[in-house]
């Protein structure tokens, strides 16, 4: 697994769509990057610039989502709880038509008085389309994450507010 937590990465925010398939280091980081700018926007308008119209996300311990239309739902009552995440890319490898990765998430929750930051490590496995008009699109994604922490602050959260107004 290659490591690219110390390699310099300029990201061109001109990018419309992450058409190209990556294949160097160098292109396998500045995808990802891509990918995470999205993801770290918690709206899932640009979605469709990342995933397929047919992907596949499993998500931890939750069943399979299907489609980008369902993937868009799936993530919006994550989003709407959070007021900032941020992925940072520790290792990442390309073979084939997958990109593994290990990644830190640091999150805050939505409403936190003190906006405590929740930092997750997490990896995951990309399978990417290689042909056709989503080629360089995800066409699964795979989430080996344990948010137990990032629940926990947001009902924590939420506990707090019910008391602050009673």
């Amino acid at each position: 697994m290659c490591d690219y937590s110390k390699q310099l990465y300029h990201f061109d925010s001109t990018v419309k769509q992450m058409t190209s398939i990556p294949n160097t280091p160098a292109e396998v980081l500045a995808w990802l990057q891509r990918s995470h700018d999205v993801h770290d926007s918690l709206q899932v308008t640009d979605f469709h610039k990342v995933y397929s119209q047919n992907a596949q996300v499993k998500f931890a311990n939750y069943p399979i989502t299907v489609g980008l239309d369902a993937i868009k739902e799936a993530f919006v009552p994550t989003f709407d709880q959070l007021t900032y995440m941020k992925h940072t890319t520790r290792h990442a490898d390309k073979v084939g038509d997958r990109i593994w990765l290990a990644v830190d998430i640091t999150y805050r929750v939505k409403d936190d008085l003190e906006h405590e930051d929740i930092n997750v490590p997490a990896s995951g496995l990309v399978t990417l389309v290689t042909e056709g008009g989503d080629a360089g699109k995800i066409k699964r994604f795979e989430v080996f994450i344990d948010q137990t922490p990032v629940r926990q602050r947001i009902e924590a959260v939420n506990n707090k507010r019910l008391v602050l107004s009673q």
